[in-house]
């Protein structure tokens, strides 16, 4: 896949940084395949009128979106904030909207949704779970899907598991596809502990990092529509 080769290629091409930040750095977590889980044919006898969820409507990570509007709408936190530079560019042909801050909390960006009516795009990428505190994290992301209008694809992008109650935030994103068949995973999570992709903290990004963040999102999203 090209998601695979250009990610390799790029921790390959990443040195080190010197580390800037006084937290601890949390264990790197397993890689694990950024594509919606593979699908299957619907059985021949099927007679309802909408397609099964998990079978053709499910999308895959870089799939072209179709023709239509070109607007994608970033939301994030305060690691996503040190791509800034880096990722609108990544996304080329993309009309891109940067929305991110320091300590925002997934009740924040719902709220942030809301505020638009769930018009934010035609493609929303999300990274809002550095903050997790605990409890029901797919819940949240349910609420937060629930309010979009004319989204036809959520990039959501997993956290760097620095305590277990965003590695569980992790699992529950995992799962969302599952449930949404218009969400693909971005798992971050999976590369964020390479060598000079972060800070001390091993949370927030050094420039290498914030330009592998750039193409893991820009090889998710797929390109924009002609």
């Amino acid at each position: 896949m090209a998601l695979a080769v250009a990610v390799v290629v790029l921790l390959a091409a990443c040195g080190r940084d010197e580390p800037q930040a006084s937290e601890s750095s949390p264990a790197p977590a397993a890689a694990v395949d950024t594509t919606a889980p593979t699908t299957t044919a619907a059985p021949t006898t099927t007679t309802s009128t909408e397609p099964p969820t998990t079978t053709t409507t499910a999308q895959v990570a870089g799939s072209p979106i179709g023709p239509g509007a070109n607007t994608l709408y970033v939301l994030g936190d305060s690691v996503i904030l040190g791509a800034q530079t880096t990722v609108p560019p990544a996304l080329a042909g993309w009309n891109v909207t940067f929305d991110a801050k320091e300590s925002r909390r997934i009740d924040q960006g719902i709220g942030i949704v809301q505020s638009k009516g769930g018009a934010v795009g035609r493609v929303l990428v999300v990274h809002l779970c550095t903050n997790w505190g605990g409890g029901d994290y797919g819940a949240a992301a349910d609420n937060l899907l629930g309010s979009l209008h004319g989204v036809d694809r959520v990039v959501w992008v997993t956290c760097t598991p620095w305590i277990p109650a965003v590695g569980a935030a992790d699992d529950a994103i995992k799962a969302l596809p599952s449930r949404h068949p218009n969400v693909i995973v971005a798992d971050w999570a999976a590369w964020s502990g390479s060598a000079g992709f972060t800070y001390k903290d091993g949370l927030h990004l050094q420039p290498t990092g914030a330009k592998a963040m750039a193409m893991l999102v820009a090889a998710t999203v797929g390109p924009a529509p002609a």
